[in-house]
């Protein structure tokens, strides 16, 4: 019988073919369908007989697929402990091209998905594959199937993953019973592998879309500092952090980056490329940051999101912060423990002065909870 085709063009169709393919696999089904590196084939890993399919058409025996999750949130499902490197790149790659080979500490995190028996299934020498694809189609897909879904490539042993539709077919063609189409994939390559042992440790096992300098650049801790304009208080916050941080790591200022660490600052009313005030950089050199080269830029939900911690002058700019980013709203604190930190805008030297002396503290405390 001839594959079945679900059209996911616009929106409409995404909501109506991703409904009818969570249907079919919930049948169970093998469905094709794209993500936004290739496509690839779905399972329920808790129907036996369409897992037996699904293993002979690939030829893989034994060896488990990747488990497909519709949000990253849906990973606490399968990994109790998710080593601190991971979490970030689940952070900053997911949804996205990045498969993440997990430790699972002999047992999954959901007491009912063990019970089923079905780390067997999805585990691997201790390890669980996981993958959250960012295609909306797959997304709306897998968030209408609650039992655990794998899907390997849709390709048979030794030939290139497909890229589109016509590809799947040129194969698969009545070998699966769905596909769900939505035309061409975004890059047409490989997910990125990162296996993580049971120390934290992190291996590129297969680059994909994203190469290991990516991959390295996305678990640099990256600290942020938010004020209003950001010529004042945020770029002396962050130039002060940099000193401090550098001295932490026996390095210069220049070298944080090649040690692990990026620290920005932003504001929310920001922009314009403008320099830190004359005032700031006089207070700031006074206390050994040098803060001449800064440019002001505006505060956007990507700065946060990259950042492992966002630290605001006001609890206003916490506001401010988490109403743009709102998944990232426990990262958002405000700098000081003690309260607000005033703008010193149009102030003489000795309030900027006294300024970044509250700030140096504020950032030294901060600094003692931050992990290298």
């Amino acid at each position: 019988m001839a594959t079945k085709i679900l059209h996911a063009g616009s929106d409409k169709q995404i909501r109506a073919a991703a409904r009818k393919a969570a249907r079919a696999l919930k049948a169970g089904k093998l469905v094709a369908f794209a993500t936004e590196t290739v496509y690839g084939i779905a399972a329920v890993a808790t129907l036996p007989d369409t897992m037996e399919r699904l293993r002979e058409l690939k030829s893989r025996p034994t060896r488990p697929f990747s488990v497909h999750i519709a949000s990253p949130d849906d990973v606490g499902r399968y990994v109790r402990d998710v080593p601190a490197d991971a979490e970030k790149l689940i952070r900053k790659c997911w949804p996205g091209p990045v498969t993440l080979l997990l430790p699972t500490g002999g047992k999954l995190a959901e007491p009912a998905l063990q019970k089923r028996g079905l780390h067997d299934v999805l585990v691997h020498d201790g390890v669980i594959g996981l993958r959250c694809p960012a295609e909306p189609a797959a997304q709306a897909m897998l968030a209408g199937v609650p039992d655990p879904v794998v899907a390997p490539s849709a390709n048979l042993a030794g030939q290139p993953s497909p890229r589109d539709g016509q590809e799947v077919l040129a194969t698969l063609d009545g070998k699966i019973d769905v596909l769900l189409d939505s035309g061409p994939t975004r890059y047409g390559k490989d997910s990125t592998i990162v296996l993580f042992d049971a120390d934290g440790k992190w291996t590129v096992v297969r680059q994909g879309v994203l190469d290991e300098r990516v991959i390295r650049r996305a678990l640099r801790t990256t600290l942020l500092f938010v004020c209003t304009g950001n010529t004042c208080r945020s770029p002396m916050a962050a130039g002060l952090a940099r000193k401090l941080l550098a001295e932490r790591l026996g390095c210069t200022v220049r070298a944080l980056e090649s040690h692990g660490v990026e620290v920005f600052s932003a504001g929310v009313a920001g922009g314009g490329q403008c320099p830190a005030t004359p005032e700031a950089v006089a207070a700031a050199r006074h206390l050994g940051a040098d803060i001449r080269n800064h440019r002001s830029r505006k505060l956007t939900s990507e700065l946060i999101r990259d950042a492992d911690m966002i630290f605001c002058m006001t609890d206003f700019h916490v506001e401010a912060a988490r109403v743009l980013a709102p998944t990232a709203a426990g990262r958002i604190v405000r700098l000081s423990a003690a309260g607000d930190i005033p703008d010193p805008i149009g102030g003489g030297g000795d309030v900027y002065r006294r300024t970044a002396e509250n700030l140096l503290k504020a950032v030294q405390e901060r600094l003692d909870k931050v992990r290298l």
